[in-house]
């Protein structure tokens, strides 16, 4: 289920009810089979978590052709199957639509259940940044809208069907991550929401794979921006010239947000290590001061992001105040994780060039010894990624670490880079065990363990082994966690 921000004390709805020929006229499909009154309340693609009602979506993957799996999502409970081609193991009284491609009627039902309701759509892309702004601007606007969000991963051309086929009927707002990897795909999926407030937090080097250069990764993600109705809104990032570029592609009206100026910005701002940051938050015709309980001033600019949100959806400065405060780190997303000997910095969900600077600045703030950073390889960098690791090696280099421990064939010119600019000592493995007997040999209480890496690289397992084998310190036999610590995880 989509997830949602309500404010206190209102019901959540259950998705819209569509019939199943509802459904087939709306994916441009055939009721092969079944009642066309039957009701249909959800949407799944995977046939473990399908309930009672919803429809099955057989889409044909990598791994697995969804068709196969129509009988057992039918016994779960579906109402219905959308399919591409003929099933078996279904009952004669089991309703199936049949469309020629199920990924697109897919999606065009989704659209179809955008246009039925009375949504405001906000659509955020950029390199680094997206989800926290995302979870972010939700808070905002739920302080004053029946407001959702798309959970973890549904940003894709699946992702975002899911979440709008299977959001609460009632909500006024939705916040919608868009992720991409090409040129053209971001208009994609700004066809299937539509979104009405578009956001772009910046433009870095991820992805660097499928494009030549910077220029054209930015042109990529201003397709969303360029996709914006007159009457809407775009939100870019003053700091940012790249992103700042791109504005002018937009008939819709512009704010600008920024650390250091913009319509929507932040004064007198005061960070408090992994405790968060506080500020004066300046808006057009407004103020009001935040306590941000999210570490790192790249918090503050996704804040700032966020706020801009807040400002178009007419949300008076208080209330964006107010939702900014219920911001919580994600997990693995500079996550603190204090444990009964050190504190690991868990950033293992993904990693580029800025988000390692990011994460390292963070770092800084965390008080503790030694200070040991674990990185691992930056993927989709392109032909610039030997270049981009040794400057990432060099920055790391420059922060007083006492152990580099560089992960993954790419990081060895990580490694190389850190060496350059020393003094500070290194370690280069492609082992996972390595990596791991490294760290526990050179951490001690009190210390601090900065994890980070690309998604494919699954740095949380390092965190994991960090954890599964921390030492323990003389004081471990007293019942209660030392001050200012918590025993176990920390969420």
């Amino acid at each position: 289920m989509t997830e949602t921000t309500v404010p206190d004390g209102t019901p959540v709805a259950p998705p819209p009810e569509l019939t199943a020929q509802e459904v087939a006229a709306l994916t441009g499909g055939a009721l092969r089979q079944g009642d066309p009154r039957t009701a249909i309340c959800g949407t799944g693609i995977d046939s473990r978590t399908i309930a009672p009602g919803m429809l099955f979506v057989a889409l044909a993957g990598e791994h697995a052709d969804g068709h196969r799996f129509v009988g057992e999502a039918m016994h779960r409970g579906a109402a219905a199957a959308l399919v591409s081609s003929e099933v078996s193991g279904v009952s004669q009284g089991s309703a199936l639509i049949r469309v020629p491609k199920t990924l697109p009627a897919f999606q065009r039902l989704a659209r179809a259940v955008r246009d039925r309701e009375k949504l405001r759509v906000v659509g955020i892309t950029g390199s680094v940044g997206k989800t926290s702004t995302k979870e972010m601007a939700a808070a905002v606007a739920g302080r004053r809208y029946r407001t959702a969000r798309s959970p973890e991963n549904w940003n894709t051309e699946i992702g975002i069907p899911l979440m709008l086929t299977n959001m609460p009927r009632d909500r006024e707002v939705a916040i919608v991550e868009l992720a991409m990897r090409g040129p053209g795909q971001i208009r994609e999926l700004a066809e299937i929401c539509r979104p009405e407030i578009g956001v772009i937090t910046l433009i870095g080097e991820s992805h660097m794979d499928f494009f030549k250069s910077r220029e054209d990764l930015a042109a990529a993600k201003g397709e969303l921006i360029e996709s914006l109705p007159a009457d809407g809104v775009a939100i870019v990032n003053a700091e940012d010239p790249l992103a700042m570029s791109l504005i002018r592609r937009s008939r819709a009206r512009r704010l600008v947000f920024g650390l250091s100026g913009g319509d929507v910005t932040a004064e007198d701002v005061r960070t408090r290590g992994e405790q968060g940051s506080t500020f004066r938050l300046r808006l057009p015709g407004g103020s009001s001061d935040v306590v941000l309980p999210v570490p790192g001033r790249h918090a503050v600019s996704n804040a700032l992001a966020a706020a801009a949100v807040g400002v178009a959806l007419d949300v008076p400065a208080s209330e964006i105040a107010r939702g900014l405060a219920l911001a919580r780190p994600l997990p693995m997303r500079l996550e603190v994780r204090p444990n009964v000997s050190f504190t690991v910095l868990d950033d293992a969900y993904n990693s580029s060039p800025q988000s390692v600077e990011a994460a390292l600045d963070v770092m800084k703030e965390i008080a503790g010894s030694p200070r040991i950073a674990v990185l691992g390889d930056m993927k989709e960098l392109g032909r610039d990624s030997p270049e981009a690791h040794r400057r990432v090696g060099r920055l790391a280099a420059r922060q007083h670490l006492d152990l580099l421990v560089a992960f993954g064939p790419l990081a060895a010119d990580l490694a190389a880079g850190a060496r350059e600019a020393g003094p500070v000592r290194v370690v280069h493995t492609t082992d996972l065990a390595e990596a791991v007997s490294v760290v526990l040999q050179a951490v001690a209480p009190g210390a601090v363990v900065l994890v980070k890496g690309s998604r494919a690289m699954m740095m949380e397992r390092v965190v994991a082994a960090l954890e599964a084998a921390a030492p323990v310190p003389p004081s471990a036999g007293r019942t209660s966690p030392p001050s200012g610590k918590t025993a176990g995880r920390s969420r």
